[in-house]
């Protein structure tokens, strides 16, 4: 039996406006890249990303090991969280993550590509795919799937951020913006956040 602090397994999928707001908070993060590419120091950014990810690994440990904080966590974010995630590391988490490795790792127009990739060109495509099925097939409650029109807004989105942003040319915009939407579309059972970062950070070092 699951402990009385988590919720239930087997939950109802996130609605149409549970997945906007999710992928809202995750747009927010876009933050970072754009703050880079305006000339805020990576020494400050390593320092904020680190931050955020102490406090999500702390959030990650205490929602399980206190009944209290994973009443509260629940309480404040239970709506927005997918079912697999009421027992394992949330997307939220990977995302912080996955934006200081990339700031460690990567040069900063590298950066800056692979950051707008993961929060930006991720959740747009899972936005524009949402309310493409949502228009097709409204239904409650469904989850949203990779579909083509997520992947396209995805690509777009990489493509406009890695060039303009990260000042890349259109050819290796276009490289970039590629294994981001490949990563994003992939049915492996690897975070999406992980998966389009790494991806789209290896890329845009590569042919840096």
């Amino acid at each position: 039996m699951a402990p009385p602090h988590l919720p239930v397994a087997g939950r109802r999928p996130l609605s149409l406006r549970q997945e906007f707001a999710r992928k809202s908070l995750h747009l927010g993060a876009a933050a970072i890249p754009v703050a880079y590419s305006l000339g805020v120091p990576r020494a400050a950014l390593e320092v904020i990303l680190s931050v955020a990810v102490a406090i999500a690994l702390t959030t990650e440990v205490v929602r399980r090991v206190s009944p209290w904080g994973g009443a509260l966590f629940a309480r404040l974010f239970g709506s927005l969280i997918r079912g697999h995630e009421e027992r394992s590391v949330t997307g939220a988490t990977w995302l912080a993550l996955s934006c200081l490795a990339l700031v460690l790792l990567l040069s900063r127009d590298a950066a800056i590509a692979a950051l707008w990739c993961a929060t930006a060109g991720d959740p747009v495509a899972a936005i524009a795919g949402r309310t493409w099925t949502s228009m097709r097939a409204p239904v409650h409650g469904h989850e949203s799937r990779k579909t083509i029109v997520g992947s396209l807004a995805c690509a777009v989105v990489s493509f406009a951020g890695s060039w303009f942003l990260a000042g890349c040319p259109p050819l290796r915009a276009a490289l970039i913006a590629t294994a981001a939407t490949l990563a994003e579309a992939l049915p492996v059972n690897i975070d999406d956040n992980v998966r389009v970062a790494v991806a789209a950070g290896a890329v845009a070092q590569l042919v840096a």
